[in-house]
């Protein structure tokens, strides 16, 4: 009797160490996703370190020239039409309007672009002293509007905007998530503490299994998905899309990984301490 007893103890702190396990894991998928996917400074950061804005810039400026070809405007004329500058404002403005409901976008620099045009045609027709009339002016102008347009068309997706807007309406939802994890790990870690009898160091040894448990449950997956290359065979077009795509993915799932490792050494250290605790308490 007293063994099946002492089986049903053991069994229901091993219970409990899974539940704290899986709420521990739950608070740090919970805090990844906060970290990134609800975090605007995130996904600009991102964009940055894959040289977003010069890359997308480098692609529309190749799209405007082969869009002026059918005009006998050659190679070269129309390569310097949108600087980094003006992607780099409208896309960081695109990303704000993704989390602020509130926020109304529109490009900020379509004057801009259709002046480059316009200035950037006339000096090649005066260098060539090819005439410049009415009929030509008219031209300028359609190739400026139709800059703007394949302009707008790199920048603008809309998808993203009610996608990004989905999203942040579980933003505050994320943090009462967290804090309810936490607090129901912290009053299970009290009630495996009190199935204990007291004991700190056979507490820290089950924070080591809790700990370390979540860590890998956070590492592995992750891991599996950049091991089997599944980030490579995203279907995107756009050079300049598929490498911002692949780096903040890439880095989503790194700090999973992090977060994981960073957890197991936690149970290390709490499997260390619990050791150092026990031969303090009985060599007493």
């Amino acid at each position: 009797m007293r063994n099946r007893g002492h089986l049903l103890k053991v069994l229901s702190r091993f219970f409990i160490a899974f539940l704290s396990s899986v709420f521990l894991f739950a608070f740090l998928i919970l805090l990844a996703l906060r970290l990134t996917l609800f975090s605007e400074n995130y996904i600009t950061k991102q964009a940055s370190h894959a040289d977003y804005y010069t890359k997308l810039a480098g692609e529309i400026n190749r799209q405007i020239e082969n869009s002026a070809l059918g005009s006998n405007i050659p190679e070269g004329v129309l390569n310097q039409t949108v600087s980094k500058s003006f992607v780099q404002k409208d896309v960081d403005a695109y990303f704000k309007a993704m989390y602020h409901t509130g926020s109304k976008y529109s490009i900020s620099n379509e004057k801009q672009i259709q002046a480059s045009v316009s200035e950037a045609i006339t000096a090649y027709m005066k260098e060539k002293n090819i005439e410049i009339t009415p009929e030509s002016e008219k031209a300028v102008n359609d190739l400026g509007d139709n800059a703007v347009k394949i302009y707008k068309g790199y920048i603008e997706l809309p998808f993203l905007v009610s996608y990004g807007r989905k999203v942040m309406n579980y933003k505050s939802k994320i943090v009462i998530f967290m804090v309810i994890c936490g607090v129901l790990w912290g009053l299970l870690s009290l009630s495996l503490y009190s199935s204990l009898r007291g004991y700190f160091h056979r507490l820290l040894r089950y924070w080591s299994y809790i700990t370390i448990g979540s860590g890998l449950m956070m590492v592995v997956v992750p891991a599996a998905i950049l091991i089997q290359g599944f980030l490579k065979k995203l279907g995107i077009q756009s050079k300049a899309m598929y490498d911002f795509i692949q780096t903040y993915l890439s880095s989503f799932l790194w700090l999973f990984i992090i977060i994981g490792i960073v957890s197991i050494i936690a149970g290390i250290v709490f499997a260390l301490l619990s050791e150092i605790k026990r031969k303090q308490l009985f060599s007493t």
